[in-house]
């Protein structure tokens, strides 16, 4: 299939090719929703993967003007709403918009080929792993910030390393300049995107170190968020030092799902 990938996220737009790739689908990538909705209107796609908080135009609209674009030819694309994390009515609120399915952050490759089963009644198929027999976990350091990699994505994120790395200084920096003017909406964008790259690579303590920065910029709190600033930037440098460690080795192979 041809399929859509609409995520701001540098790391999670890698990630989310490189599983579609590795399960056989032709990927093209864009970063908002509104170039997805130009980009559907000029050559439609089998299925949209599509985030659903973005910059320009958020996944929830861009789903309601494809689903308009739609109803005169009476084509409709399967669509698979992404988010960084749970909440009560998001669901729902991306049903209504009409989205087809709804995964949360981080996904995984097998949640992902299930939901596309789902959505377009394939019949099931099997992971391929290009990566071959199975291998134990990479030993982890003592008072690592970083869980094991290990599983049937392991090898996407030995190749992601370097993008990650770049991608959360970049986030750092946004979200020091929105604390600085103060522009909360923007501080708390950033976070949501940068807790949804962390938890891919598995950074649990990091992950809620910015999820308390998010909730912070919810109540425009200038103190504590400048405080846990201090502290996420710390817990990243250590971060980025372990991510090059294990990029420089081999990734192990892996199997499964």
């Amino acid at each position: 299939m041809r399929i859509l990938v609409v995520e701001d996220n540098s790391v999670s737009r890698e990630l989310a090719m490189h599983m579609l790739k590795q399960l056989g689908h032709e990927v093209a990538t864009v970063g908002n929703g509104r170039a997805a909705v130009d980009l559907q209107t000029t050559q439609p796609f089998d299925l949209i993967v599509m985030d659903v908080w973005m910059p320009e135009m958020d996944g929830l609209e861009a789903c309601r003007k494809i689903r308009e674009l739609e109803v005169p030819n009476g084509r409709r694309t399967p669509i698979i709403a992404l988010t960084a994390h749970a909440i009560r009515g998001d669901r729902a609120a991306c049903i209504a918009a009409g989205m087809d399915e709804y995964l949360t952050k981080p996904i995984r490759r097998q949640t992902l080929l299930e939901a596309i089963q789902r959505v377009t009644a394939a019949e099931p198929r099997p992971v391929v792993n290009p990566a071959g027999s199975s291998a134990p976990a990479v030993p982890i350091a003592e008072n690592s910030l970083l869980g094991p990699w290990v599983g049937a994505d392991a090898d996407v994120l030995y190749k992601l390393g370097p993008v990650m790395i770049e991608s959360t200084k970049t986030s750092v920096s946004d979200m020091y300049r929105a604390l600085e003017t103060r522009e909360w909406i923007t501080l708390e964008r950033e976070a949501h995107s940068l807790k949804g790259s962390l938890g891919i690579f598995h950074a649990a303590p990091v992950v809620d170190t910015v999820r308390r920065i998010e909730e912070c910029a919810r109540r425009h709190e200038q103190g504590n968020s400048e405080v846990l600033m201090q502290r996420l930037q710390s817990e990243l440098e250590l971060v980025h030092r372990e991510v090059e460690v294990r990029c420089a080795g081999p990734a192990p192979s892996v199997t499964g799902a």
